[in-house]
């Protein structure tokens, strides 16, 4: 696959290519200098159930390689028996009845040799499995670890949209005493004050649906990290504000995207298995040679059964040649290469997706980075007008209704903004999940390959 020589969608400078980005990457959640979240990033890793059973997986591949590589030795079976029978007395022929002792012990080999290659290629096959699985699991932990990230973003926003209600609704109450003491005073009407109350009790509607969104966020992370819904209550609960991306991204050019993202790397796997398979199948056109050698004793008397006449053996070679099979061995031939054509445009799909998924990723980035600017000049002017309009409104100049729409303005341009930083922080995260980071700083107990393959 033909990879872009640059991110077109990367029209303000975001992203930079500096040489030790591709370290910075490998770590991306530590660029926002967030203490608590490394520590959950680490545990996650750790201890999260998914990537265990991925593991787990992983370990089933490497049993089914120890399988197919027993196909390049013999096998041997041991066997030992003992009969005491009687015979009729009324048999015509001799020995004319009678009691007698059987005893027998013996070896079967068998072993086909793969003259041919297919036991190799099924060999070929089963690794390409394991490595597969292994990139499965880099493939979870990089979803884990976005999971993680983007939840983590979206508690930290849930708290500070709380917070930032909770302080208007602070002024709401100031503005609805004044306006109530003006009213007394006869310097304000009754609507004024049922408009500060209206304004007032709007505000307060808001707040359960942040302290759900946090209690949903606080669960969330804590099944990510394995552990019950309510075992992260406590340390979470301290506001650590919005997660803040640097200005700059490091980010990798698009070719190593390809070499770098897990579920690239699977198909890619998924597709040397499958062309193995054509190899297993196109085996069957050539015959098959095996040895089934074989050793018994029979006697009828225990201490016999080390005489020399006792012993038996044979070795016999077989040649197994396919001459008409109504064109079984053709289909399966076709069937497999017809495989291995379809795992080929999965993985050129899945090239295309990743770079799809990473400019757009950085086209919302710079959407965010825009909008971001925007609104905070956008609270800067709206705290002006506020506090000229409450000035001349205290005052007795100002009517009561530019305070209300003031107050508004800044409240939703204040929200506004946490949003967008939300917004920012988890598009950053979409990128480094897009680029395929933070597999490779795997803990000790989690190899990065199989030793099975060694």
């Amino acid at each position: 696959m033909t990879a872009p020589a640059a991110w077109s969608a990367d029209k303000s400078g975001l992203l930079r290519t500096a040489r030790d980005a591709a370290e910075q990457i490998k770590r991306w959640w530590t660029l926002f200098n967030d203490p608590e979240l490394n520590r959950l990033v680490d545990r996650a890793v750790a201890q999260n159930l998914d990537v265990k059973a991925a593991s787990l997986r992983v370990e089933e591949a490497r049993a089914a390689l120890g399988y197919v590589r027993a196909g390049y030795f013999p096998s041997v079976t041991a066997s030992a028996g003992a009969s005491r029978q009687r015979l009729s007395t009324n048999d015509k022929f001799p020995p004319f009845g009678g009691v007698y002792n059987t005893f027998q012990a013996g070896f079967d080999t068998s072993w086909e040799i793969d003259v041919f290659g297919q036991t190799r290629r099924e060999v070929e096959a089963s690794k390409a499995s394991i490595q597969q699985q292994e990139e499965q699991r880099h493939a979870t932990l990089v979803t884990l670890l976005g999971d993680v990230g983007t939840d983590y973003a979206a508690l930290r926003s849930a708290q500070a949209r709380l917070g930032i209600a909770e302080r208007n609704l602070a002024v709401e109450q100031q503005v609805l005493d004044l306006t109530r003491e003006r009213n007394v005073q006869g310097l304000s009407s009754e609507l004024d004050v049922a408009e500060a109350e209206s304004q007032l009790h709007t505000l307060e509607s808001v707040i359960p649906d942040f302290q759900a969104e946090i209690a949903q966020r606080e669960f969330a992370i804590a099944e990510l990290l394995g552990d019950q819904p309510d075992a992260l209550h406590d340390e979470l609960s301290q506001g650590a504000g919005i997660l803040v991306p640097p200005p700059r991204l490091p980010a990798e050019i698009a070719s190593a995207v390809i070499r770098n993202r897990p579920d690239i790397r699977a198909a890619e796997r998924q597709l040397a298995s499958a062309t193995a398979t054509i190899g297993i199948a196109t085996a069957d056109y050539f015959p098959k040679f095996s040895i089934n050698p074989s050793l018994d004793v029979n006697a009828g008397w225990l201490h016999r059964m080390l005489d020399v006449g006792a012993l038996a053996w044979a070795i016999p070679v077989n040649v197994q040649v396919p001459i008409f099979d109504s064109g079984k061995i053709a289909a399966e031939v076709s069937l497999a290469k017809t495989y291995a054509a379809s795992e080929l445009i999965a993985y050129q799909k899945a090239v295309l997706t990743a770079f799809r998924e990473v400019e757009t990723a950085i086209a919302a980035c710079q959407a965010a980075d825009a909008k971001d600017a925007s609104l905070k000049q956008a609270i800067a002017a709206n705290q002006v007008a506020l506090d000229r309009a409450t000035d001349l409104y205290r005052n007795g100049i100002g009517d009561f209704i530019t305070v209300l729409t003031n107050e508004r303005s800044l409240y939703a341009a204040e929200d506004a903004r946490a949003e967008s930083a939300l917004a920012k922080a988890q598009q950053t995260i979409a990128l480094y999940k897009a680029l395929g980071s933070g597999w490779e700083t795997l803990p000790d107990g989690i190899p990065r390959t199989s030793a099975a393959l060694q």
